[in-house]
C-alpha cells in the first residue's frame, strides 16, 4: 500500500502530539500561503551508523489550507516528506513516551 508521506506529515504535526511543537504562521495573505511552522529545538534522533544525535533545530512547514507538508529542514540540511516522516514518527514514540530523550 503507498503511503502519502506529505499528508501523514501534516497529519502528525496537526493532529497528535507534535503540535505542541507549533511555533508561527505566515501572516495572512502571504505569497507563501497559509503555513504553520513546527520547530523542534535540541532534536535527538538516531542516525544511519544507530548513532544518537542531537540537531539544533528540526523544522517542519505544513500548508494548513492542503493538509500537507511543505518542506523541511534538520539543522541546514533540507529533507524530504519521506524523511521528514521518519523524524516525526520517532520523536513521536520515542521523545514524548521516553522522558530520558
Amino acid at each position: 500500500m503507498d503511503c502519502d508521506y506529505e499528508a501523514m506529515c501534516a497529519t502528525l504535526c496537526l493532529e497528535q502530539t507534535q503540535a505542541v511543537h507549533y511555533y508561527a504562521r505566515t501572516p495572512e495573505g502571504s505569497s507563501l500561503g497559509n503555513i504553520a511552522g513546527f520547530f523542534f529545538a535540541n532534536f535527538a534522533y538516531v542516525d544511519n551508523d544507530c548513532n544518537y544525535q542531537v540537531a539544533d533545530l528540526f523544522a517542519v512547514d505544513i500548508d494548513l489550507d492542503t493538509k500537507r507538508f511543505v518542506k523541511a529542514k534538520l539543522d541546514d540540511i533540507n529533507i524530504n516528506a519521506k524523511e521528514t516522516l521518519i523524524l516525526l514518527w520517532f520523536n513521536t514514540i520515542a521523545g514524548t513516551f521516553i522522558p530520558s530523550l
